[in-house]
């Protein structure tokens, strides 16, 4: 199974159509229960994800990988602290991945690189990496010989920013995991009534749900398989609020027909201005 779950949700109300807020305990439990039988066998958190490492620490038990980011930090001691005060939380001796939330704190601070190598051969990491938003920060990290385990970044049928970096990680021997597959669920929304800012996009997100309607897919099939067919990708960082939407995902991938051509038209789809397919612009 290439899904990863997200678990942002679990800790903050995020999202922006998101309607339930952050799940109870017993639904949390329940979440990760379908997650389990299903075969998925990774947690993606945050110490930014609110309280959310806690939470996995008390509900999650042995059941599953994780991999957790750390923010913006001043020093190697404090990255040391703030990976040890994540074990804590989690109740757990190592994780398998440990990222910067933001690749920009490597590329301001590359002596954090030796920090976490060090952690790695301590055994308290499995694999060490950072999250990405941007294209450049990968380029200057490489520049400083900081070669990733394990990346995230987004990628998603409208936003291929990152489509020519993928084999190239591939090669180094990275493990690629993607986010932001829905864009925050974006691509469910009417068209006709999206926010003020995201008004341009009304035109993508229109063509992207004809397509969808006149092959008669669900837009939310689409996106998700369009990702996990392609060979370069481990993961999929999925979040979810509840775990009957966590079953539909795993339904979307088990039901999925191959469709090259589908994926063609989708991938001719025009976007004028595409910083707005980059949530943190909205």
């Amino acid at each position: 199974m290439k899904i990863t779950l997200g678990t942002v949700q679990f800790g903050i109300n995020y999202g922006i159509s998101n309607t339930h807020g952050v799940p109870s305990d017993e639904a949390l439990q329940t979440i990760f229960s379908v997650a389990a039988e299903a075969g998925i066998n990774q947690l993606d958190t945050a110490l930014a994800y609110g309280n959310a490492e806690e939470r996995l620490g008390l509900f999650a038990s042995d059941r599953f990988q994780i991999i957790t980011k750390f923010p913006a930090v001043a020093s190697q001691n404090e990255l040391e602290n703030t990976l040890e005060q994540s074990l804590i939380r989690l109740k757990t001796t190592s994780v398998y991945g440990y990222l910067a939330h933001n690749a920009d704190i490597l590329i301001e601070n590359p002596q954090l690189w030796e920090t976490l190598q060090k952690a790695k051969a301590e055994g308290k990491i499995e694999k060490i990496g950072f999250s990405l938003y941007h294209p450049e920060q990968l380029e200057k990290l490489l520049a400083l010989n900081i070669v990733p385990d394990l990346v995230q970044l987004p990628y998603s049928i409208l936003d291929r920013k990152f489509e020519n970096k993928l084999a190239e990680l591939k090669l180094l021997g990275t493990e690629i995991h993607v986010r932001s597959v829905f864009l925050q669920g974006l691509y469910f929304m009417n068209p006709k009534q999206l926010p003020e800012k995201l008004k341009p996009l009304t035109a993508a997100l229109t063509e992207l749900q004809t397509i969808c309607t006149e092959n008669k897919v669900g837009v939310g099939d689409v996106a998700l398989n369009y990702v996990i067919s392609n060979p370069n990708i481990d993961k999929v960082v999925m979040g979810v609020e509840t775990a009957a939407q966590l079953k539909q995902n795993i339904q979307m991938v088990s039901n999925w027909e191959a469709n090259s051509g589908l994926f063609s038209k989708i991938e001719a789809i025009e976007i004028n201005d595409k910083s707005l397919l980059n949530p943190v612009n909205w």
